[in-house]
């Protein structure tokens, strides 16, 4: 009996031998060639739209703060015009189930293309080998200083680079830094090094992290510390699209020589080009890989030799299991049951968070009824209730409120006639009387608004209803 023949694409983690996979151990540097083409400007493209931001955004001013400034010893976020405070941190709960969904809907419909584009690792690793490239020179110039003794020419390309590297680590950590700090505090308290301890502990840490994780680690990141390659396999399905070998048109490989008959040869010719551009040392010819990125990069070295050599473009691409095996298309690849269910996930989540933001109240009372007892039956044959109320002013300054009784009449309560003073983000207590005729009571149980109102701005209110409790009728 024959063995089954074992397929060379492994699109989904189904078949038992591995052995021909390309994991870089950390062994050997990864000196990957840069190469130009759609997919290389798609990358460019996507990370200015993301680093831009993320570099330029603490400069914004909006009045007499910073736009974005997430201000931890005040307790409270400011986004814009929007001021997130400690009650409304259930929004930064759904702003990351926004995330994890979304990059769960972005994996079964395109695989690991989050990682290739948009991950700060992929990002300031591209940027880190930039650096190296004008310093250090091609991928072929950097292995031969790698392999050259220590030298005057080494150690001067050597520092440069360094430098630089030191310079964009610097610029992210402190940019990092003036999220919480401030901008310019944190320029200014850098240079004059008046950090306090919390301050120095936050810019070491992130330097150090990019540093040393795109800097000197790299790939291996995505191979062994990141759990996001681990567990992506059971976000794909086969007609999940991903990089992917075209194995029955390129075997069997061999080099096209001028001249010579060719037609027993596939269409790749062995250049080990889509080898060299990979940034995690990937050879995609043996099959999907666990560190497989989908940057797309080898994709434009491909179709870049095929140019060359006169045969047709997409030998490498974008491509499901079921379309490489089945020669089955997907003509909508979002209209499937897994990326319906991550989108209509993600959509009522974003619905939520935006519906949070804009109309969330600039102040929050939170009531609570005594338990024991729920009500006293005072001497003048009025009901009394108690309540435990606590209100938060979550505007910019200080303001004044009353809190107003209604909805059984006759209702009163300790406030009346009272107002509740209370600074920018204050919480205070209080103990809310209600007494009520016990001839105006209906039932042992009745609903009653409570009224938080502002003085100077009549506009802002908050309305809570709660129960009154009175004896059996």
């Amino acid at each position: 009996m024959t063995e089954p023949t074992v397929k060379k694409s492994d699109y989904l983690i189904e078949h038992d031998d591995y052995t021909h996979w390309d994991i870089n151990l950390g062994d050997d540097k990864i000196h990957a060639r840069r190469v130009s083409g759609r997919f290389r400007n798609i990358r460019w493209l996507i990370m200015a739209s993301l680093l831009l931001p993320f570099f330029l955004v603490p400069y914004l001013p909006w009045g007499d703060r910073q736009a974005v400034l997430f201000d931890i010893p005040g307790r409270k976020f400011y986004l814009f015009d929007i001021t997130v405070w400690p009650q409304d941190l259930f929004i930064l709960a759904l702003l990351m189930l926004f995330a994890f969904i979304l990059l769960f809907a972005m994996t079964a419909i395109a695989g690991r293309i989050f990682c290739g584009n948009m991950c700060p690792q992929t990002m300031w690793t591209d940027l880190m080998t930039l650096i190296e490239r004008f310093t250090e020179g091609t991928a072929r110039q950097r292995i031969k200083l790698e392999l050259m003794p220590w030298n005057a020419e080494k150690i001067r390309k050597k520092t440069t680079k360094h430098f630089f590297w030191i310079v964009l680590c610097t610029l992210t950590s402190v940019t990092f830094l003036g999220y919480f700090s401030g901008i310019y505090d944190a320029w200014y308290n850098l240079f004059t090094l008046q950090y306090n301890i919390f301050e120095w502990t936050s810019f070491i840490l992130v330097f150090l992290l990019f540093y040393v994780s795109t800097g000197y680690v790299r790939e291996q990141v995505c191979n062994w510390i990141c759990p996001y390659a681990r567990i992506q396999a059971v976000m794909t399905d086969k007609d999940t699209i991903t990089t992917t070998y075209d194995y029955k048109r390129g075997e069997p490989r061999g080099r096209v020589k001028k001249g010579q008959d060719n037609s027993d040869k596939g269409d790749c010719v062995d250049c080990n080009l889509c080898v060299s551009v990979c940034p995690t040392g990937v050879d995609i010819r043996g099959g999907n890989q666990i560190g497989c990125i989908n940057c797309g990069v080898c994709i434009d070295a491909c179709d870049d030799i095929m140019e060359k050599v006169g045969r047709e473009k997409g030998l490498i691409r974008f491509m499901s299991h079921n379309e490489l095996e089945n020669g089955v298309t997907t003509n909508n690849r979002f209209l499937r049951p897994r990326p319906i269910f991550y989108m209509l996930i993600t959509t009522l989540t974003f619905m939520g968070i935006m519906y949070t933001l804009l109309f969330k109240s600039d102040i929050d009372m939170n009531v609570n009824h005594e338990r024991s007892p729920t009500f006293t039956i005072m001497s003048d044959r009025t009901v009394q209730n108690t309540y435990h109320t606590i209100i938060l002013n979550k505007t910019e300054s200080a303001a004044n409120f009353t809190l107003e009784v209604s909805g059984i009449e006759g209702a009163t309560s300790n406030l009346d006639g009272k107002t509740l003073k209370l600074t920018s983000g204050q919480a205070k207590k209080v103990t809310l009387r209600i007494k009520v005729p016990q001839k105006n009571l209906t039932s042992e149980r009745q609903p009653i608004i409570l009224k938080l109102q502002s003085i100077e701005n009549p506009e802002l209110s908050k309305t809570y209803e709660s129960m009154f409790f009175g004896p059996r009728k």
